[in-house]
């Protein structure tokens, strides 16, 4: 899974540092994985942070698959070169101290380096720790003797501009799945009945017209804040308005504006609420504008959920298909502005696009 992020300058010299950085690269932190981070440019910043799950045992054909995905995720992001870093608790930096059993880090470092070096794109240094907490060690592997002990990652520069741009750092990649978890089933039922309701044909509670259900949504999901949680019945009419895919293409517009974290917020309800594959327009929207301000990791999750309840959902795989890619989210922000084109031609003016 590729996280893309504004360019983050980056002391290779310092793999303290560097280990402690990633939780905030990511989004959260990574247990039993395989974190890449791609280099390019002069002096060397970050243009694309990868992550693998590590498996039980041997590297399986799937792992072969997806580190050579990697490797082809780096060529395409034109990066100069990579360091890997192995996150695992179940091994040990002294193979003396090692279990038996105990997965070794060589493996998935040797398959990424040969897969790398099928692009032309060199390893250049590889890491390895038992978690990201201060005080947790690390060591060089592949032939690197360095150790240490690694830094405090909520005092990290990267952490910090993170925090200061707004974006959480959490514990785990489950803490992000949980928040899109379905709400129970008798919730989900109400629910199902709600919106049949607003499908109706005698139903007035969407309004017809691409302009008058674009202004019904655009009236509900902006200008909210956390605190004013959508009541169920304008989930099911928002939800309804949005099967009109010219209201749901100008909502990818809102992704860059002022409003975009109140709109996400209204996605995610929206997802938790919805059942089936009423679900994925607003889990889409709420990945495309995760991704939009570079947050791959919450815009994964959204894409699972809105692929989940409808694979066949057109916008979503293209989003998927970008994101597993490797594009960069100034990609894909044109969607937006599209969006915002479309709207304005219907006569409807969407908040202004927010200062870079």
């Amino acid at each position: 899974m590729a996280t893309m992020h504004p360019n983050q300058s980056v002391r290779i010299s310092d793999p303290a540092d560097l280990i402690a950085a990633i939780p905030a690269l990511l989004g959260f932190r990574p247990h039993r994985s395989l974190v890449a981070l791609c280099l390019g440019g002069t002096p060397s910043v970050i243009r694309t942070v990868m992550r693998h799950d590590l498996p039980e045992g041997a590297l399986t054909t799937g792992d072969h698959v997806a580190l050579d995905r990697m490797a082809l995720v780096c060529e395409g992001a034109d990066c100069d070169a990579v360091i890997a870093v192995v996150v695992d608790d179940r091994t040990a930096a002294l193979d003396d101290d090692r279990a038996p059993g105990v997965p070794v880090v060589d493996a998935p470092l040797d398959c990424l380096g040969a897969c790398l070096s099928e692009v032309g794109v060199p390893l250049v240094a590889a890491y390895a720790t038992t978690g990201i907490d201060a005080g947790r060690p690390w060591w060089g592997v592949l032939g690197d003797p360095r150790c240490g002990v690694v830094a405090d990652p909520r005092a990290s520069e990267v952490a910090a501009a993170q925090v200061l741009r707004g974006r959480q750092i959490r514990t785990s990649r489950a803490e992000l799945e949980h928040l899109l978890r379905p709400r129970g089933h008798a919730d989900r039922r109400r629910m199902a009945r709600l919106l049949a309701t607003a499908r109706h044909p005698s139903s007035r509670t969407v309004p017809r017209g691409n302009r008058a259900a674009l202004e019904f949504v655009l009236a509900r999901v902006a200008g909210r804040g956390a605190a004013c949680p959508l009541a169920d019945e304008d989930v099911a009419a928002i939800a309804v308005a949005l099967e009109n895919l010219v209201v749901r293409d100008c909502m990818l517009g809102l992704a860059v504006t002022a409003e975009a974290d109140g709109v996400e917020q209204a996605w995610v309800e929206m997802t938790r609420a919805l059942p089936g594959r009423s679900r994925a327009d607003p889990a889409t929207l709420l990945a495309f504008s995760a991704y939009a301000r570079g947050d791959g990791p919450m815009a994964g999750v959204a894409l699972a959920a809105a692929l989940a309840a409808d694979p066949r959902h057109r916008l979503a795989g293209l989003l998927d298909a970008a994101l597993r890619g490797g594009v960069r989210p100034d990609a894909i922000v044109d969607l937006a502005h599209t969006g915002r084109g479309i709207a304005a031609d219907l006569g409807v003016t969407l908040p202004p696009v927010a200062a870079a």
